[in-house]
């Protein structure tokens, strides 16, 4: 069986996108089948993929769904379930009207989170759902856990100790809002920072799939890139790691 992870948000420009291209580039880097089901009206991972294969950029472990008047969610992870090792699902934003749905088929669910009041409350909401979604179930354990991911997050807080100087390019209230998200919403260890890269992957292709052209390639503007792609790579992966193995932040242990 497929190991399903379902993206949401009740919040759109969240970051899910990137999360879904980060971790399916991951799994396929490493040799597993993946399908990603787009339930995203503005389709952005379907769109992603066509301009993968145009680029000749596409990983072939990678395969790409919608749903249709005549096939749904459960008729795709049916089809694929014994197909694939990984199911990522990517929904719209600015709602959790299918998380019922999601919650039945995933097993996991992630939410990103930005370093804005809007998002963190928005997200309080969709765990606060959670809680009560359990709290209805008739067997709680059969509920996926939540996990929530700090997205888009400023490279100076990446490294940056409670307690320790306000770096510069960092605003105060930004500062104080990234510790009262890690103390409100135990958020995972790993955080996807604001870079211009991830532009990059959106406009070209598969992770992965770049890593290897700039490989192959010997001159010196590549061989700089490729360090930033790997460091991209290597960032998917521990956040792969980060959700199977449920590790969460606490401001003891800094950020």
């Amino acid at each position: 069986m497929a190991i399903v992870l379902g993206l949401m948000s009740k919040k759109g420009g969240a970051g899910k996108s990137t999360i879904v291209k980060l971790l399916s580039s991951a799994v396929t880097h490493a040799g597993h089948k993946c399908l990603v089901i787009d339930l995203d009206p503005n389709k952005d991972i379907l769109t992603w993929w066509a301009v993968s294969k145009t680029n000749d950029l596409a990983e072939d472990n990678l395969i790409v769904r919608t749903v249709s008047p005549d096939r749904d969610l459960f008729d795709l992870i049916d089809e694929y379930d014994d197909k694939v090792k990984f199911i990522i699902i990517d929904t719209k934003g600015e709602g959790v009207d299918f998380g019922v749905d999601l919650a039945s088929v995933a097993d996991a669910l992630i939410i990103p989170c930005l370093n804005a009041k809007a998002d963190r409350d928005r997200t309080l909401e969709t765990i606060n759902w959670h809680k009560d979604l359990k709290a209805r179930a008739e067997d709680p354990s059969r509920i996926p856990p939540l996990h929530v991911v700090m997205s888009r997050v400023n490279p100076r807080l990446l490294t940056h100790v409670k307690g320790t100087p306000k770096p510069d390019g960092v605003g105060v209230r930004e500062l104080e809002r990234h510790y009262e998200i890690i103390e409100q919403l135990r958020p995972l260890e790993i955080m996807v920072p604001e870079k211009p890269i991830y532009q990059e992957i959106e406009e070209r292709g598969a992770l992965g799939m770049i890593i290897k052209e700039h490989k192959d390639k010997n001159d010196a503007s590549s061989k700089m890139k490729l360090r930033h792609f790997e460091a991209a790579m290597a960032l998917a992966i521990l956040l792969g790691n980060c959700i199977f193995e449920e590790r969460k932040m606490s401001v003891t242990n800094g950020s």
